[in-house]
């Protein structure tokens, strides 16, 4: 249902601008933006790669140094939201806690570039906000994984649209 109304949503605005939003949000992210602007909207690909990883990283910075102010912030105002924003972290950390401690921010990387919903930028993000990574090392990593997981989803929805031609 919410994906029906951000591609009903997705319809009146250009098709690059549609990308860019689609990449940044949590429940498309750019796993479902890239198919979606090459074959659907026929945007070439370099361009979609581009306006995917563009709207893809749009969240990253403010998601790693805001949530923690966003806790406090909820500790004090909204006690309700509390629970729910530490089931994030704590589903985050359960995804990717095992990884990191096996490959550490390799694992973050490798974590990101297998292209299934939940292994995100967003999930990274607060995988690394769970782990108390340092932004000197979180970023980076994410910022790799992200470019990686783009390229890898651009080359399985090109090779796609020509078996399916």
């Amino acid at each position: 249902m919410i994906v029906e109304a951000l591609f009903s949503w997705a319809s009146s605005v250009p098709p690059w601008l549609a990308t860019i939003v689609l990449s940044a949000l949590p429940v498309t992210e750019a796993q479902l933006a890239i198919p979606v602007a090459v074959l659907s909207w026929k945007i070439h690909p370099a361009l979609v790669y581009a306006l995917a990883m563009f709207g893809n990283a749009l969240p990253i910075v403010p998601i790693f140094f805001g949530f923690t102010a966003l806790r406090s912030w909820a500790e004090r105002y909204a006690q309700w939201s509390v629970k729910w924003l530490d089931r994030l972290v704590a589903r985050a950390h359960r995804k990717f806690g095992a990884d990191f401690d096996k490959y550490g921010v390799l694992g973050l990387i490798a974590f990101m570039a297998i292209p299934f919903p939940g292994t995100g930028v967003w999930t990274a993000v607060l995988a690394a906000v769970a782990l108390k990574l340092p932004w000197r090392q979180a970023i980076p990593a994410i910022f790799c994984g992200m470019l990686l997981v783009g390229a890898i989803v651009i080359t399985i929805t090109l090779a796609g649209g020509s078996i399916v031609r």
